[in-house]
């Protein structure tokens, strides 16, 4: 059975996790944010319906969207997580923001909600993604046309 909030440290190391992915994305840091996922991560993405494997993860939605929105924060003070009894997986669920823009620049807010299933193969090893799920909350533009940074490669 999986516990809610339990213990702080367990909490505090998901919160850590999501704070350096939270400056990856904001800083284009593709390799970065590469280090703490597992290579058969499983998602979805706004072009296709599952996303397996890292490389697919990247190319999908990584590169497809970090540098159209800016300014992207985790909620986490709001975060809801459970911990399974060994403490080697996780699940967190939390809103997020950032900064959308139209075609003509102008921006716009764009609420949020995430969840993910981390993993780690010993207790103080660090968290790895196995799954993420993003959805704008309803009404949100899916497309943002900003150019924050160089066009990927």
């Amino acid at each position: 059975m999986f516990e809610f909030n339990r213990p702080d440290e367990d909490r505090r190391s998901i919160e850590a996790w999501l704070e350096g992915f939270e400056r990856e994305i904001d800083g284009l840091d593709y390799q970065g944010a590469r280090a703490r996922f597992d290579e058969r991560v499983v998602t979805f993405s706004l072009q296709k319906d599952v996303v397996s494997g890292l490389d697919e993860f990247e190319r999908e939605q990584w590169r497809t969207g970090w540098h159209r929105a800016s300014d992207m924060r985790w909620h986490t003070e709001g975060m809801r997580a459970m911990v399974s009894p060994d403490r080697l997986m996780a699940f967190a669920a939390l809103t997020l923001e950032s900064t959308g823009y139209h075609e003509d620049g102008r921006p716009f807010e764009r609420p949020a909600r995430a969840s993910f299933v981390l993993v780690r193969e010993r207790m103080g090893a660090p968290w790895k993604g196995i799954h993420v799920h993003v959805s704008l909350r309803r009404g949100v533009p899916a497309e943002s046309h900003g150019k924050r940074g160089p066009a990927p490669a």
